[in-house]
């Protein structure tokens, strides 16, 4: 099956046509990317929320350990008072612990909730990526395509049809239909006397002329 006319000039057009479309693919798979990419960047406002949620979460354990650890030098200072020192150190070290669980507590659940709130702000930013840069890439491309390929295949189907149709049929018939069908413009860059060959049986020239307006060599 032939893709390209047997014509130089008819296979160049052809040919410069097909590089051309593949040209503009190539153009909207392109920009689709960039697209893609250009609303991807905007992931780093999600991963930013998720930093402060953790930072949150870190600067409220900090706060915490620092306040357990005061109370627990307090209780280290006053263990040397006789009689009373070791119970008052033990309630001193003992004295912020529901305290200090309950920041714990606190700012683990508030950074939880703002690294989650972080992470769907990333996923859907790049979902919106994904279908944004499809879209831009295969909107135009298959209107492109729907453009394009019916009559790529018409070409192609009508040379591989006058190849099946026109070997081995008469050489006198192929000649009349060359002479009846073809335009006289066309006729006249194969022969001068398209009729007059065809009443002298000179069928070469009309023959040649026939296959190559279908495409065949």
């Amino acid at each position: 099956m032939r893709l390209y006319p047997a014509s130089a000039t008819a296979r160049t057009r052809t040919a410069t046509r097909d590089l051309v479309i593949v040209a503009l693919l190539i153009v909207f798979a392109w920009t689709g990317m960039k697209v893609h990419d250009g609303i991807l960047e905007l992931t780093s406002v999600g991963r930013s929320i998720q930093d402060s949620g953790r930072a949150i979460s870190a600067t409220t354990r900090n706060t915490a350990s620092a306040v357990d650890g005061a109370f627990a030098d307090a209780g280290s200072a006053v263990n040397g008072i006789p009689l009373v020192g070791e119970q008052l150190g033990g309630t001193l070290r003992q004295a912020p612990a529901g305290a200090t669980s309950a920041l714990r507590s606190t700012g683990d659940e508030q950074g939880g909730r703002i690294v989650r709130l972080g992470v769907e702000q990333v996923e859907k930013t790049e979902t919106a990526s994904n279908w944004a840069g499809w879209l831009v890439f295969g909107l135009p491309s298959l209107v492109l395509l729907v453009w394009f390929l019916p009559g790529r295949v018409r070409l192609v189907r009508a040379m591989h049809t006058a190849h099946r149709t026109l070997t081995d049929a008469p050489e006198h018939i192929l000649a009349a239909r060359a002479a009846y069908n073809l335009d006289y413009a066309t006729l006249r860059r194969y022969t001068k006397d398209p009729f007059g060959d065809l009443a002298a049986g000179r069928h070469a020239a009309l023959i040649k002329a026939l296959r190559a307006e279908s495409g065949l060599p």
